[in-house]
């Protein structure tokens, strides 16, 4: 039986929400390596899921600011203040990427 797209995603979103591969599989009945697969594909075509960038943490000196964030992105930085939306700063990142 051929599955499509919106099929892989909605299964994928229940490994993606903390649920086993194999039980989800199993539930679905599919194959667990058909399942990695597509839960790699879609993050792939998607940028679904966020790429990892390297992290340096940097002790403030006093007096210190409010808590922020910075994010460097090639050439780009960007302060991100504790609190902000996450939604926003995700679409901020992707665009800077596109």
């Amino acid at each position: 039986m051929r599955r499509g797209r919106e099929f892989w995603r909605g299964v994928v979103d229940e490994v993606d929400r903390g649920e086993r591969v194999a039980d989800v599989a199993r539930r679905h009945r599919v194959q667990p390596r058909t399942l990695s697969w597509w839960r790699w594909k879609l993050r792939s075509d998607d940028r679904r899921s966020p790429l990892l960038l390297p992290v340096v943490v940097r002790r403030a000196e006093p007096p210190a600011e409010a808590v922020s964030v910075e994010l460097r992105i090639r050439d780009v930085i960007i302060r991100v203040a504790c609190g902000s939306d996450v939604a926003y700063l995700a679409a901020l990142v992707a665009a800077l990427r596109d």
